[in-house]
């Protein structure tokens, strides 16, 4: 669960709550189930009636229950481009009564996603080590759809074997990914009848995959075979696919070409947008935050749609669009008022691979690109709440195919420091008998600034108040905000920022006539120890951070500072914690800064963190001792 728990809260329908606990735990795998044997085999044909080249796939997967009365759900997804031909099921070497697989659009609310489709039913295995055979038979349209193979399942695999028969007219070439510290055999023969090589992976032991939070996408971190499929020569006729980075923004480029938007349509609506702004960038930012505000973000992650941006005019007249859909609209707006705009392809942080591998699977998003003033302008309109120059983690430093006529552009997002992402708080306290009262400034910046902004916007408006009343307050019934004022609660290009009074009650332990004070109510990080024997893959940050925290406290009358905690100083490549106590005339000053400057990281540095947490939960245990001036 994310480490920036204590800083990154989720605002619910009508409060706010921490994402988490703050320790970080996994999801287990299920258990109830193994799969004893699985079976995927890949079979290039070519088809004559449709003079195309077709893979032919086939999924067998025998499972065998762990307990009694289990119920599992078997899914496969397809698409425009994949058709199932056949399923079967069997119990016990028995078919099942009445099967029948149910076929389903996948959808999001109201909204079906355009081609994105499910296969489902439930397999019932009722006795301890019954027998659950599950078979498909599929059929992927064109080899560009082909892009990887994983050996891992949601449930432990004894054994796996992944076959592919590749006739000599096919040229692909099979990457293997992640196979270290896995048990995968691989054996190639080659079939003189068909002049087919047969390649067969076999894989034993295979655990299953295990949901962490904020840890690496699957390409990371599992074995897996990415299949580039390049070029066919067969019945006399010549495919290409994607044999190089040229293929793929030719493709790319030709599905762009296709959209045909209404240009009359955006032209009107973006001289509606910019009516009465003569600077430039003010009628960019107009159109930019336009898309942002009035454009739903749904994901068409399969089939054409995944790679085909919609009608600019339909993502207006719908109000709701992928990725490459808002990137259009976007372009179209901007370019029918004169801008240079151009559509980006990108893999997030998500993916391990880029450009430097042609294929479908490189890339999993799109955004618009803005050449102004002799300077690359990147417009992710999927990101509500950040302003233009600021960029997601999840984009930064990422590689770009940019748009540029017949040849494409390649180019990477800026990477930015953890300055863009500022949570700062001001407190001016003093003492009244058990309490700390006084006033607090706050002011959140980039990713900090749009997770409050998203949170609050996703809300009703008479309960935002509330809402962040208790995200300020930690959900602490002893920490009362009083008269609460927020800033911006829409502009993108501003900080937003909350000002309240606050009262912590019992935030002083009085013994004697001495005062023992604890000045820091929010304690990040306190409990962000990593859990060693439970966690297994590496921890990803949300995002770089940067949190300052000052607070002055006005002493008693006629009291001193008779202790003061010691500083703590934790400085590395990756993060650093800064913890600061200063006496000066009547009063004390303490000071934080916690900095995430490296959002990865890695298993083999979970012991020096964990260390680090140590000593910062050691500082925050410790208070301030104030007694009588003439003691």
């Amino acid at each position: 669960m994310p480490l920036q728990s204590d800083m990154i809260k989720t605002f619910t329908t009508i409060i706010i709550t921490s994402c988490c606990v703050a320790q970080v735990f996994a999801e287990p795998a299920d258990s109830s189930a193994t799969i004893t044997l699985a079976k995927e085999k890949y079979a290039f044909v070519f088809n004559p009636k449709t003079n195309k080249v077709e893979i032919q796939r086939s999924i067998d997967n025998l499972y065998t229950s762990n307990t009694y009365d289990i119920d599992l759900p078997i899914v496969e997804n397809y698409n425009d481009e994949v058709t199932i031909d056949d399923v079967a099921c069997k119990v016990d070497d028995h078919t099942v009564k009445d099967f029948k697989p149910q076929y389903s659009y996948y959808s999001e609310g109201d909204i079906f996603y355009s081609d994105s489709r499910i296969c489902y039913f439930p397999l019932k295995l009722s006795k301890k080590n019954s027998k659950g055979e599950v078979s498909f038979k599929e059929t992927i349209l064109d080899p560009r759809y082909f892009t990887s193979a994983f050996f891992t399942d949601d449930h432990p695999i004894n054994s796996k074997e992944i076959t592919f028969t590749i006739p000599r007219w096919m040229k692909i070439e099979l990457k293997e990914y992640n196979f270290a510290g896995f048990n995968i055999r691989k054996v190639i023969s080659y079939d003189e009848k068909t002049d087919a090589d047969i390649i067969t992976y076999t894989a034993t032991n295979v655990p299953a995959f295990k949901t962490e939070e904020n840890s690496p996408g699957p390409t990371y971190i599992y074995p897996h075979i990415l299949t580039l499929c390049k070029s066919a020569s067969v019945a006399g006729r010549n495919f290409t696919y994607f044999a190089t980075l040229d293929d793929q923004y030719a493709w790319y480029k030709d599905l762009v070409k296709g959209i045909n938007n209404n240009n009359g349509v955006i032209s009107t609506k973006a001289k509606e947008l910019t009516e009465g702004l003569t600077a430039d960038m003010d009628k960019i930012k107009a159109v930019f935050y336009y898309v942002q505000d009035n454009i739903r973000y749904i994901a068409f992650e399969n089939g054409i749609a995944g790679f085909r941006p919609e009608k600019a005019d339909e993502v207006l007249r719908k109000k709701y669009g992928d990725c490459k859909g808002m990137a259009n609209l976007t372009k179209s707006l901007l370019t029918s008022l004169g801008y240079d705009a151009r559509l980006c392809w990108l893999g997030t942080n998500h993916i391990a691979y880029d450009y430097q591998t042609p294929s479908m699977a490189v890339d999993n998003h799109m955004i618009c690109a803005l050449n102004y003033n002799g300077k690359v302008i990147y417009l992710d309109a999927t990101e509500s709440y950040l302003g233009i120059n600021d960029y997601a983690e999840r984009i930064q430093g990422r590689q770009v195919l940019m748009e540029n006529g017949d040849k494409y552009a390649l180019a990477h997002i800026p990477v930015e420091t953890p300055a863009q992402n500022y949570d700062y708080e001001s407190s001016k306290l003093s003492i009244t008998d058990n309490d700390l009262t006084g006033s607090i400034s706050h002011l959140w910046k980039g990713e900090d600034k749009e997770m409050i902004l998203s949170g609050l916007n996703s809300i009703k408006k008479e309960n935002t108040e509330e809402a962040m009343t208790r995200y300020l307050s930690d959900n602490n019934s002893d920490y009362v905000i009083k008269e609460l004022s927020v800033s911006n609660m829409t502009n993108p290009d501003k900080d937003i920022t909350a000002n309240y009074k606050v009262d912590i009650k019992n935030g002083v332990s009085i013994f004697s006539k001495a005062y023992y004070v604890d000045l820091d109510h929010k304690k990040e990080f306190m409990n962000a120890a990593i859990k060693t024997d439970e966690r297994k893959h590496d921890y990803w940050f949300d995002y770089k951070e940067n949190l300052c925290k000052e607070t002055e406290l006005t002493l008693p009358p006629n009291y001193k500072v008779s202790g003061l905690p010691a500083d703590l100083n934790v400085v590395n490549d990756d993060y650093e914690f800064h913890l600061k106590y200063t006496s000066a005339p009547g009063k004390v000053i303490y000071k934080k800064n916690i900095l995430i400057k490296n959002t990865h990281l890695p298993v083999a540095k979970f012991a020096a963190w964990n260390k680090d947490i140590e000593q910062l939960a050691k500082a925050y245990n410790e208070t301030i001792t104030l007694k009588p001036a003439n003691e």
